[in-house]
């Protein structure tokens, strides 16, 4: 996994010149009733804790059946602009099903969603109000606990395989000083210095990847360096471990030097060369950065930043040049969080006024299934996570 995210798991956004790159989910979703219950263990002062959703609820979710293609969505039916309203944790089936696990009374003082543990059994969140912290909820009994990683670190996400550690980072010099946790907030192990704060660990969690001042280095899990893994023709400090390409092979996003429009690049974890998988771009190609990949069926898809922070999707062809691909019926910036078979799962606002939804969308034949259609005067999915897989690794 790559503790970017993500969450915010994670929104993390990156600015490039002209580019606006994002790595976080936030989506849009569909309002539903709010939960009863109590939360498990307190919060840090000021902070909400989540209550478990009523127990039919969570008893009716086939925990044996989550898997590929299930997603965690944290929604919001606030409206946006900072204002109050409840917010909701959904766990949502492939096939669309909404299964409620918790509720938050006002959105504006919840803790948010970043992680989802690797064996889908619990949620890693960052507590903003208060004086702040990380929150680890057991999905399927509610529990709930809330706690200051000692540092005071931001909670990155969790570790391969079962989830059972936890990654955090703090600002150390021009990087990130990264230490692994156990799940009540105690230092474990102490990983050593990444150039761009993100981390990507093989599935077995035996050791990860994150960046460095020349391209990337692979890690042990207890934080000895395995080998450096350059990539040449990049700017110092530039290169992100985006995900799995193959069990062998990294996708990284680096910056070509005298540039500010990202490129990808797939990175041998074995130290060979590694290979350019998108070409240098120019402003006037209107791909201003490429930051993410998925080859389906029906070609090569990226995800690319555009022109006002939005984000675009694009399919390159074999010769390197790209086709921008419009997803119906939403605002244009979309984010793609996954892909499965022959489809991309997409966050998109679906208006001009904030608010964002969740569907899956097939590149090739434009089939669309909507898990989540937000209102317009509702903030919708704020964060939304889809299960881990190797290639869906950057947590």
């Amino acid at each position: 996994m790559s503790l970017r995210r993500t969450s915010l798991a994670a929104i993390v956004t990156a600015a490039l010149s002209a580019v606006l790159l994002t790595a976080a989910t936030t989506a849009g979703a569909a309002a539903a009733a709010p939960a009863a219950g109590a939360a498990a263990a307190q919060p840090a002062a000021g902070a909400a804790a989540a209550a478990p959703a009523a127990g039919t609820a969570r008893a009716s979710v086939p925990w044996n059946r989550v898997g590929a293609g299930w997603v965690l969505t944290q929604y919001t039916s606030a409206a946006p602009a900072g204002r109050s309203g409840p917010a909701e944790l959904y766990l949502i089936s492939p096939s669309g099903t909404r299964y409620q696990l918790a509720s938050w009374p006002d959105w504006r003082f919840a803790p948010q969603l970043i992680a989802w543990s690797p064996d889908g059994q619990r949620a890693l969140f960052q507590v903003f109000s208060g004086k702040g912290g990380t929150e680890v909820l057991t999905l399927a009994t509610g529990q709930v606990s809330t706690f200051i990683m000692q540092g005071e670190v931001n909670p990155i996400g969790f570790t391969t395989p079962r989830g059972l550690n936890i990654v955090g980072g703090q600002p150390s010099g021009s990087g990130t000083s990264l230490a692994r946790y156990s799940l009540s907030g105690q230092l474990l192990q102490r990983l050593g210095y990444s150039a761009d704060g993100q981390v990507l660990y093989v599935p077995s969690g035996t050791e990860f990847a994150t960046g460095t001042g020349t391209g990337l280095k692979l890690v042990s899990n207890s934080g000895a360096l395995i080998r450096n893994l350059p990539v040449h023709g990049t700017s110092a400090n530039s290169c992100n471990p985006v995900r799995w390409w193959n069990s062998g092979t990294i996708l990284a996003s680096c910056v070509p030097p005298d540039s500010a429009i990202t490129q990808l690049w797939l990175v041998p974890v074995s130290g060979a060369h590694p290979t350019a998988l998108t070409p240098r771009r120019t402003v006037s190609s209107g791909d201003l950065g490429d930051l993410d990949a998925w080859q389906l069926p029906s070609g090569l898809y990226l995800q690319s930043a555009g022109p006002c922070a939005v984000l675009q999707i694009f399919r390159q062809s074999r010769s390197g040049s790209i086709t921008l691909v419009t997803v119906p019926h939403t605002a244009s910036d979309n984010r793609v969080l996954t892909a499965l078979g022959s489809r991309l799962l997409i966050q998109a606002p679906t208006s001009c006024t904030g608010s964002d939804s969740l569907l899956w969308f097939n590149p090739a034949t434009h089939a669309e299934q909507w898990l989540i259609r937000a209102p317009s005067n509702a903030i919708g999915v704020a964060s939304a996570i889809p299960f881990y897989s190797r290639e869906n690794g950057n947590l």
